[in-house]
């Protein structure tokens, strides 16, 4: 169950489409993150791999992905606790019963630094538009500096998330600036209309941001795959369930034949058929 606190804050996601929660992380945590940020560098060699493969909404800021490999002590600063339970009680699918109700069974779609700098049109995130009070996916933003209206701040736009469609373009009269200090925490629905004021002052705005979904929807990444052994085994059943190890998609019918699996099957996926096999398998003829 969610503490009533918690139960406030679900409320207003559902009600208003977003919540901000003040100081939410501890100074300490969000200092070590933002020294990380700023001192990152991907090589040339990545960087140029990178803008390859560049999306059309990444394209206005400074990025860092995959954070979720690359710091394991970052997610559950996302699932525990207040902003866990506020998780729970939005992306939780209560038919899931091999997974006890006090654990998450949603999923980490992906997670990465960004610093704004242009102006980014409005848009959502969970792709498809849609209305009714079942949430799909949820964005949780952790802020590292203070996120202004002169450093290009996020707007957002109230009870968009209910209008079942696509964000309109241009100026909206009815959005806010979601102006926020560092670590503070802002969790919204994704269908939610969306955009981000160009960063005038051209200072960092970096914020760690955080997509979670419910169990069935694909992942930004092949996490379960990913993650190396030694940070597999130094991950508690709450992370390896938001890693999507409980619903990760087998290779094929030998490995498993269940899209949810409970805590008691949670395994490495294989990567390769043949380690799931007999020699004589007729997938080998």
């Amino acid at each position: 169950m969610s503490s009533m606190i918690a139960s406030d804050y679900i409320e207003q996601v559902r009600k208003n489409g977003y919540v901000l929660i003040k100081r939410a992380i501890d100074p300490s945590i969000a200092q070590n993150l933002l020294d990380f940020a700023t001192s990152f560098e991907y090589s040339d060699v990545e960087r140029d791999a990178l803008l390859k493969n560049q999306q059309r909404l990444n394209g206005y800021g400074n990025n860092i992905f995959n954070i979720a490999l690359k710091r394991p002590d970052i997610l559950p600063l996302f699932i525990r606790d207040v902003q866990g339970e506020i998780m729970k009680g939005l992306l939780n699918d209560r038919y899931y019963s091999s997974i006890p109700a006090d654990l998450p069974n949603y999923i980490m779609r992906a997670m990465l630094l960004r610093s704004s700098l242009g102006a980014m049109p409005y848009h959502i995130d969970s792709f498809i538009p849609y209305q009714g009070d079942h949430t799909s996916v949820v964005q949780s933003a952790i802020f590292l500096n203070n996120s202004t209206i002169e450093n290009g701040c996020t707007l957002l736009v109230p009870r968009s998330h209910l209008k079942g469609e696509y964000a309109p373009q241009g100026d909206n009269p009815d959005a806010i600036a979601l102006e926020a200090e560092m670590g503070d925490i802002a969790i919204w629905d994704s269908r939610i209309w969306h955009a981000t004021l160009e960063n005038t002052a051209k200072t960092d705005r970096w914020a760690l941001i955080g997509t979670f979904a419910r169990w069935y929807i694909k992942q930004a990444f092949d996490y379960p795959r990913a993650i190396s052994d030694q940070m597999y085994e130094s991950l508690a059943v709450d992370e390896k369930i938001v890693y999507g190890y409980c619903s990760y998609t087998p290779l094929n019918e030998f490995e498993k034949t269940e899209l949810k699996t409970g805590i008691d099957n949670i395994k490495r996926p294989s990567n390769s058929v043949k380690s799931l096999l007999p020699p004589d398998s007729f997938l080998f003829s």
